[in-house]
């Protein structure tokens, strides 16, 4: 099973219909049973940008590809998690949702039940975020030429009082808001890095991420990944997010001049977005689009962070699609025949023998995906018994399964095998969710004369996994 993720451009255009490359690939993305589509909170924050009504009838169109699939990053939990809520519930939580903050009054609370003690702390606390103490007036800029300090003054509060943490924190809330209104503020800022410390010295493509290290020996005196993370924590006492360090590291790209988007398309907020869009991307194992500057700065990054996830140009999805979502095995002979197939001349990656047991273990990598998600086989020999033990690897960001993703797996395994032991079939959704909650769930089971096979979220490894034993 593929987890893809589809940019907004993507859904726009298989949603108009303009083009018979997108019909087709419509056509086969509704019939394939393999594969989980999924959506995020940029493409909620997308969908807020469009002025119209017809946003509301692409929420219902991504809906009916994506279900309720959803990738978000909880601020506060700091993580990215996935969540069972639709497109359209999703976004009515985004939709009149207020970018603005008012930080001043984040300050005005009750202290009237907290102890003398801890009143002092709250009161040094606002006094330490109200005091001025940031002063921008820098000696060195009085000399800077004009374009250099036309373009601070719109960005640092040149040549006003010192500022205090609060007032500070307002002002990048309205650089931010400045910055979606006038794209001139963050072009001009990049034509000075750019002019000024790269001058086309350092870039990407599709294959080399020599920048990183190059940038060491530049003015920077620092490596790209060392840039990034000091930029968002300068005194080290800042835990830094995959989220935080992703998105400011997709738009330093362009601030640079590494990877600058089109002067004349730019647009900050499209760009701030399509750093989200790649953010997400790296939770599933296809990334979609046919944006080029994206899908540039997409895969240096993923090579750069070791994400393994597969970024494609809609040509290259819509060409590769049947290799992509790939076919189950439509019955018990044609599943073993693969099974033999991949036990005789698939990879073996890791053996071992156990030292406190007669057991030993060849990790294999096979060819076929079993069921649609497991790609690992552990062949186990203990005290002269076979097992077969499915599991699935990905080196990306992902640490969760979608229940969908159950879903999928025990439907799969229900077409191929029939109803299990206990009578069980297609996977009962309103019950099985509950059960999977509760830490309940037991999953499925059949015997096949000196074969069984069973389904579950493994006892020892807590992973989902499919184990297949030889009496």
């Amino acid at each position: 099973m593929v987890r893809i993720y589809f940019d907004k451009q993507i859904f726009s255009n298989l949603f108009k219909k303009d083009k018979t490359k997108y019909v087709k690939l419509l056509d086969k993305i509704r019939n394939q049973r393999s594969s989980l589509f999924v959506f995020s909170h940029a493409h909620l924050l997308d969908l807020k940008s469009d002025k119209t009504d017809i946003k509301y009838s692409e929420l219902d169109f991504i809906e009916s590809i994506v279900g309720d699939n959803y990738l978000s990053y909880h601020a506060i939990e700091k993580r990215t998690s996935c969540y069972l809520a639709t497109p359209n519930m999703a976004f009515k939580d985004v939709e009149h949702e207020d970018d603005n903050i008012d930080f001043a009054s984040l300050l005005e609370f009750d202290t009237t039940d907290l102890n003398d003690e801890d009143k002092q702390k709250v009161e040094k606390a606002k006094k330490l975020l109200t005091e001025p103490i940031l002063d921008f007036n820098f000696s060195g800029l009085i000399d800077a030429d004009s374009e250099v300090l036309d373009t601070v003054s719109k960005i640092l509060p040149f040549g006003k009082d010192p500022m205090s943490m609060i007032d500070w924190s307002e002002h990048m809330m309205s650089l931010v808001t400045k910055m979606k209104d006038d794209n001139k503020v963050w072009k001009g800022l990049r034509n000075i890095t750019d002019t000024h410390f790269n001058n086309g010295k350092f870039t990407i493509n599709y294959d080399e991420i020599d920048f990183n290290d190059e940038l060491e020996n530049s003015e920077l005196k620092k490596t790209f990944t060392q840039f990034v993370n000091d930029n968002l924590n300068p005194n080290g006492t800042t835990e830094v997010t995959k989220y935080d360090f992703f998105v400011n590291a997709y738009c330093t790209l362009d601030l640079l001049g590494i990877s600058k988007e089109p002067s004349k398309k730019f647009k900050f907020n499209n760009m701030m977005n399509d750093a989200l869009h790649s953010y997400y991307g790296a939770y599933t194992d296809c990334v979609v689009s046919e944006d080029l500057a994206f899908l540039k700065k997409t895969r240096a990054l993923y090579r750069l962070l070791g994400i393994e996830t597969k970024v494609l140009h809609i040509d290259e999805f819509i060409n590769s699609f049947d290799f992509i979502v790939e076919k189950e095995a439509s019955d018990v002979s044609t599943f073993i025949q693969l099974l033999k197939n991949d036990l005789n001349n698939s990879l073996i990656i890791n053996s071992h023998q156990s030292l406190d047991r007669d057991r030993k273990t060849e990790t294999i990598k096979p060819v076929h995906t079993y069921l649609g998600f497991f790609n690992r086989i552990d062949k186990i020999i203990e005290d002269g018994k076979q097992y077969l033990y499915f599991y699935r690897v990905t080196y990306n960001y992902s640490y969760f399964k979608f229940y969908r993703e159950y879903e999928l797996v025990i439907n799969n395994a229900f077409r191929i095998f029939g109803d299990d032991i206990n009578f069980k079939g297609k996977f009962d959704w309103e019950k099985e969710l509950e059960l999977m909650r509760s830490d309940k769930w037991i999953g499925r089971e059949w015997n096949f004369e000196d074969v069984n096979f069973k389904i579950e979220n493994n006892q020892g490894s807590k992973e989902f996994s499919l184990l297949i034993s030889f009496d």
